[in-house]
């Protein structure tokens, strides 16, 4: 042979016997002292489930690192190691290395740098490089990395989520970020608590109340719309200067009394809406009925009865949306029958005749001089229920503004379902320090004066067009052919404020706007009956409703329903 081939020859095997050595034993055992990386290490003789930790690795306590030092939470390089990680250099090849990210190759062979000609990087060469945060996984150019190993961010990870310690871990509750199913922060989704109002959400599974229209949760279902379910206060929709906020929104009853507590309440802080209930608050609970059960209301009540509840109201609330024929009961006030056969469905309930006498203030659509209910039905409903006859307001004008037409039992069961129940006479009396026994129309000291009270000062119902500073239009169509126009939206009218304290957040509209309808509790105690409190709208021309009349008697029964009625629910906490 001559002397080139032996000299190649020799080459050849020199470099074989390199690459060799330069591979590493990755299913063998580990030994943790043998001076090789084999079995899980991830570097020679540290990392793993069995040796101690590498340099640069999280640590708390010395004993935890290979090199038995444990500095600012992280593990120090050994004794005598001169560039890699845990120093100021970078290894270049040739010079001795711990592990792969101690050199500028990101190769450490036989405790060497080296550059082996093995192709490109990549996410299954066994090597921590390209940019992976552990050994094939992480980064931007390698499959997410499971659970313990390590990240620099929660992309990195299956889980979703790169504990504090740079290490992969699965989602928990109690982390404090968003992760897994989470809609979020540590609430929503399948495997943590139901998030609080604000919180965002997916779905009302994911919250303690309901999940809005803007995908946040809120506390009562019933404000999970846009128009009447955070519309009220000053101003109109769409207007730049509106200051809107829940319509659901609650203020404590501070001081009240523990005997004048509903039974439901007792021991617990009292909470009054500051709000009426709106038309849309009210669609949104017959929508929701609809859903749930055909819009058997009926049917969800007796399922669902509250400790307020009595028996007998039941009958009053409809078990369909269409067509529910029912006797009512012989009423002879004021000369006039109401025995007649009516209609419950819901596509009746807000906008029939009345079901007892209220002074003419049915909520017939048809009745050009009295027909004002607020819950608007589509055209195929008022043409087949209604006689055709046209609402001149949109639906989007009519669900921001008090709800009204609506039976004390209805109001009752809405307020049930919202999680509460309809407010008493005794706290309503409370609030505005109106004494007991007082006539009903009367509201007390705390109240604003009816002069400073826009929409009760009409002298009858005839107005046509709006007073100067007498009532409530809007929008004003130029007839009274739909007064709902004269019902304003919870909050409009800024004078009509209610405080138990000054400086307090005031109750809205107790005064005026609609009657507020009640439960008539004695100490507490349901009566069984209802109540129709203060002045509401244009009160000179609805006194056959109150006090010492005929309509007084029928306003505490569970199907009164009037254009003039509204009212609000109340909470404990």
């Amino acid at each position: 042979m001559s002397t080139t081939r032996r000299l190649l020859s020799l080459a050849f095997a020199v470099t074989s016997i390199t690459f060799i050595a330069c591979s590493t034993d990755e299913g063998a055992e580990p030994s943790c002292d043998n001076g090789t990386r084999d079995g899980d290490e991830l570097g020679i003789d540290c990392g793993g489930a069995t040796c101690k930790k590498c340099s640069g690795d999280p640590c708390a306590e010395l004993t935890e690192c290979k090199s038995g030092k444990c500095e600012n939470g992280s593990c120090a390089a050994p004794e005598g190691k001169t560039c890699g990680v845990g120093t100021k250099a970078t290894c270049n090849d040739g010079e001795s290395c711990e592990l792969d990210a101690d050199c500028l190759s990101k190769t450490c062979r036989d405790a060497k740098c080296t550059t082996l000609p093995d192709g490109p990087p990549s996410a299954t060469d066994k090597k921590l490089n390209n940019g992976e945060t552990d050994v094939d996984c992480g980064g931007p150019n390698a499959p997410k990395c499971e659970d313990g190993k390590t990240c620099e961010a929660s992309s990195d990870c299956a889980s979703e989520y790169c504990h504090t310690d740079k290490k992969c871990t699965k989602p928990s509750p109690t982390d404090g970020v968003k992760n897994g199913s989470e809609t979020d922060v540590d609430c929503g989704g399948t495997n943590a608590p139901k998030c609080a109002a604000g919180k965002a959400c997916l779905a009302d599974t994911d919250c303690n109340g309901a999940c809005n229209y803007q995908k946040k949760c809120v506390d009562e279902p019933s404000c999970k719309p846009h128009l009447g379910g955070d519309t009220c206060g000053p101003g109109e929709v769409g207007d730049g200067n509106a200051n809107h906020e829940s319509c659901c929104k609650s203020l404590e009853v501070k001081g009240l009394p523990e005997n004048l507590k509903p039974t439901a309440g007792k021991g617990k802080t009292v909470y009054l809406d500051k709000y009426e209930v709106t038309a849309g608050r009210l669609r949104a609970f017959v929508t929701a009925m609809t859903a749930l059960n055909a819009a058997n209301i009926k049917s969800w009540l007796t399922a669902n009865k509250p400790p307020f509840w009595t028996d007998g109201w039941t009958q009053w609330l409809p078990s369909s949306a269409t067509s529910e024929s029912f006797p009512m009961p012989t009423n002879t006030v004021q000369g006039g029958g109401q025995g007649a056969i009516k209609n419950m469905g819901t596509d009746f309930q807000f906008g029939s005749e009345l079901y007892t006498y209220a002074h003419g203030h049915n909520c017939y659509h048809g009745n050009n001089s009295y027909g004002f209910s607020t819950y608007w039905y589509p055209s195929n409903i008022m043409t087949q229920n209604f006689g055709g006859v046209a609402r001149t307001l949109t639906q989007d004008q009519l669900d921001v503004k008090s709800a009204n037409c609506m039976t004390n039992a209805m109001l009752s069961a809405l307020c049930a379902w919202d999680g509460g129940m309809i407010a008493t006479d005794e706290v309503l009396d409370f609030v505005t320090n109106t004494p007991s026994g007082q006539d009903p129309r009367n509201c007390g000291s705390r109240c604003a004066p009816l002069n400073q009270v826009i929409n009760t000062a009409d002298a009858g119902s005839g107005n046509s067009r709006p007073p100067s500073g007498a009532l409530y239009y809007y929008p004003f169509n130029g007839s009274n052919s739909d007064d709902a126009n004269r019902v304003a939206a919870p909050g409009r009218m800024t004078t009509d404020v209610v405080r138990i304290n000054a400086g307090d957040e005031p109750w809205m509209d107790i005064h005026g706007n609609l009657n507020e309808m009640t439960l008539n509790t004695t100490n507490g105690a349901s009566a069984g009956a209802f109540l129709l409190k203060y002045r509401g709208h244009g009160y000179n021309s609805v006194r056959a409703a109150v006090a010492g009349s005929p309509g007084l008697t029928v306003s505490t029964y569970p199907q009164w329903k009037s254009a003039l009625g509204g009212g609000r629910c109340m909470r404990f906490k």
